[in-house]
């Protein structure tokens, strides 16, 4: 199988270059190495694999159309170039928007004219259901619950884009879907919650398992945005890795679809349930202070399993 992965040096991309190698598959990877951290991950892509990454913006529709214009054909499109920060994208509107939406605009125009048969996965965010504040949610002593919510949210739950990430993601989301009712190309948005695993380079609003961990061991106090209740689902990302190859494997069952992704109900985590475990299981008491929540916060999200089912 031939791949071309956006986004191919960044913490998701290169544990999916990695997979894919592994299993015997050819990959073209594109990067603008722009994020802290991708320069690790290109040389770790290039000493183990012999991989090159190509330096390409996705923000670019000319020399992305380029790329693919020169390594066709491809049998599957990994898009995970992304801004992946709620606050940055505060912050910044214009670049987020850039990278996200137009970026995914881009691809698939590329796709459109040079890998019209390819299965084209996006990632898009949970952040696309807003704050989910139509959902009932209960406060227990470490976490919150959303009772009428008990195997996790589905994709039934309507959209409410909030924040700007939440603008671009949501446009990326149904830019994916349309191209499928449009242009007939094989296209899936897989809304994803948290993701953890090697090669990440967390921040304190992205990645925020490993920059918790990272902070409690470097004995650092903490400021949390609200009081550590919040809730995600956690995948590993070579759960994830997998997850891409099956649906290259089985695109009847996915495309023109969009799917919630995360770690279900059993692998959900809140983070004063992270402090505890850090607590009794590395001996680390972790010193925290409750803050301000971030702008459309959700206090819960967790994932339905449901695209397991369907691909299995």
């Amino acid at each position: 199988m031939r791949w071309l992965v956006t986004g191919g040096a960044g913490f998701i991309g290169t544990n999916l270059v990695d997979f894919l190698l592994s299993a015997g598959d050819e990959v073209v990877v594109v990067d603008d190495l722009s994020r802290e951290g991708v320069i690790g991950n290109k040389d770790f892509l290039e000493q183990r694999w012999s991989q090159p990454v190509v330096e390409v913006d996705v923000v670019d529709g000319n020399r992305l159309s380029e790329v693919f214009r020169k390594h066709k054909p491809f049998d599957a499109v990994a898009h995970l170039a992304g801004q992946v920060s709620l606050m940055a994208s505060i912050q910044d509107p214009v670049r987020d928007f850039q990278v996200n939406a137009l970026g995914t605009l881009n691809v698939l125009e590329a796709v459109r004219e040079y890998a019209p048969e390819a299965l084209v996965i996006g990632m898009s965010s949970n952040k696309v259901y807003g704050d989910l504040g139509h959902v009932q949610i209960t406060e227990e002593a470490r976490r919150y619950v959303a009772p009428a919510f008990p195997f996790g949210f589905d994709e039934t739950q309507p959209l409410d884009f909030h924040g700007p990430y939440g603008c671009s993601k949501g446009a990326a989301d149904q830019y994916l879907l349309d191209y499928h009712r449009i242009y007939d190309l094989n296209t899936v948005s897989l809304r994803q919650s948290s993701v953890y695993g090697p090669f990440q380079h967390p921040r304190s609003d992205q990645g925020w398992v490993g920059f918790l961990l990272a902070e409690a061991q470097a004995g650092r106090h903490i400021q949390l945005y609200g009081v550590g209740k919040q809730v995600r689902d956690l995948l590993n990302a070579s759960d994830l890795a997998q997850l891409f190859r099956v649906m290259a494997s089985k695109p009847e069952k996915v495309t023109g679809q969009a799917f919630n992704v995360g770690g279900g109900v059993a692998n959900s985590l809140s983070i004063l349930e992270l402090f505890d475990w850090l607590e009794e299981n590395a001996g680390l008491s972790v010193s925290y202070s409750p803050g301000d929540l971030r702008p459309s916060d959700q206090p819960i999200f967790v994932a339905d399993r449901g695209l397991k089912a369907l691909i299995s």
